[in-house]
């Protein structure tokens, strides 16, 4: 009975230190919880979702997922505040600077065929109190890489290192991780010797930057031509492997297109076109999240690829029918605007003819109206006038006399005239000195 009662006492000691320590485990150590297997319809969305925890607020976490590409696209993912993320070829990294205990992502993948499958957590690490924690083992991150990393970052404390500033944030080239298909060189980059991958068998160099308050650590594809550089980005596109690069100062650009930033996670952008609609003199950018990018394939083929941003899908861009396209359109609108053009201008010449037919006929107006006023000035001025009156003569006889005639039938030894009454009365030395001639005599002289 004691040693029965010893050994239940002792495993209960011991049940119980197991239960602090796992209880310390697990309050101590980060944890990652996810979907690992999916069942994958042929064309439609299947999605997975994964949540990172840890005791302490955690500044930045990274999750790195691997999937079967033949079975599944990576469409796209979210979750966290200050998220980023990219994918494709098989692999996806996701990131969050969540400020808190617990952060949660979601992944969208769209299945190529029928079937199961996995998708693998192959690393996930977080950054709580400045310590950069594997959140899979729990223990910090002290691989021989990243010992080698520090220590000749720590060597280069002193020493100038390339440079960018990508928005308004400095960062500093340091040691790349490991890139299927690239290898590590060294390349001049602005004057110093830097460590960067370069593709097996492409012109294609990628640069690990690190911001300089540490939050930001990321691949560019850097532009020796150029020295400039732009999210490292690798998706499919049918059979290619594609990877956007810094578009050539001579590459076509396809009508209607209008250079655009595209904005990739929390801080980066990516040179892209967008299609725009003319109005008049305006460009009116379209209202769907489609962009051209620059990019080129495992065959060093450069061309314009047209991306889906809701998708995350990648299609090679058909120039030559969209060209074709665009000339059907403007051939219309040149007809149109031909139409429009005629139309205008029997406008135009429609209102000039009606401005001259106006002014002929206000002028004939105004002459008429002037007219009638003539006219009617005319008339009054006669209506005031007046007849003359006759002038009054003081004697009446004269009135009389100068009135008078002679009026009779002639019969033989008759005078045609006949002396008035009143020039009797005159004396014969009178000024008329009238003469009275005896028609007899005048016979008989004859």
């Amino acid at each position: 009975m004691k040693n029965r009662k010893y050994l239940s006492g002792l495993a209960g000691i011991l049940l119980t230190g197991f239960l602090l320590c796992s209880g310390m485990t697990v309050l101590a150590a980060p944890s990652v919880k996810g979907d690992t297997e999916l069942t994958v319809t042929a064309d439609e969305v299947v999605a997975a979702e994964y949540t990172v925890t840890n005791d302490e607020p955690m500044e930045s976490v990274t999750l790195t997922l691997s999937y079967d590409r033949e079975l599944l696209t990576y469409m796209s993912g979210s979750g966290g505040d200050n998220f980023s993320g990219n994918g494709g070829n098989g692999s996806v990294q996701l990131s969050s600077r969540p400020e808190s205990k617990e952060v949660s992502f979601s992944v969208r993948f769209q299945g190529n065929e029928d079937g199961d499958t996995k998708v693998e957590v192959m690393a996930c690490t977080i950054v709580a109190d400045g310590v950069e924690i594997d959140a899979l083992s729990g223990e910090p991150v002290s691989s021989d890489d990243a010992a080698e990393d520090e220590n000749e970052e720590a060597e280069e404390e002193d020493e100038t290192r390339a440079s960018f500033v990508i928005d308004e944030r400095t960062f500093y080239v340091r040691r790349p991780d490991n890139i299927d298909g690239f290898e590590a060189v060294h390349l001049d980059i602005q004057g110093i010797d830097s460590r960067v991958l370069k593709h097996n068998t492409l012109d294609l160099y990628v640069v690990r930057l690190r911001s300089d308050n540490g939050s930001y650590r990321d691949d560019f594809v850097y532009n020796p031509d150029t020295g400039n550089v732009i999210p490292f980005v690798q998706m499919e596109s049918g059979t290619d492997d594609v990877i956007f690069i810094e578009p050539e100062e001579d590459a076509h650009v396809p009508t209607r297109y209008t250079p655009v930033n595209l904005g990739w996670g929390p801080k980066y952008v990516i040179p892209a076109l967008k299609h725009v609609i003319i109005d008049g003199v305006d460009e009116i950018q379209d209202d769907t999240n489609r962009y051209l990018v620059y990019g080129i394939n495992q065959d060093g083929e450069k061309a314009w690829y047209s991306f889906d941003y809701d998708k995350n899908s990648l299609q090679l861009f058909d120039d030559v029918a969209y060209q074709g396209e665009q000339n059907y359109i403007l051939e219309l609108e040149e007809k149109e605007n031909g139409l429009r053009e005629n139309a205008a201008e029997q406008t135009q010449r429609y209102d000039r003819i009606m401005a001259r037919r106006l002014y002929t006929i206000l002028v004939l107006i105004i002459l008429v109206v002037l007219l009638v006023n003539v006219l009617i000035l005319m008339f009054l001025r006669m209506r005031k006038m007046q007849m003359p009156e006759r002038e009054e003569h003081d004697d009446p006889e004269e009135e009389t006399s100068s009135n008078s005639y002679v009026t009779g039938n002639l019969e033989e030894n008759e005078s045609d005239f006949q002396e008035p009454v009143h020039l009797e009365e005159r004396d014969d030395e009178d000024d008329l000195g009238l003469e009275i001639i005896d028609l007899d005599d005048l016979d008989e002289e004859n």
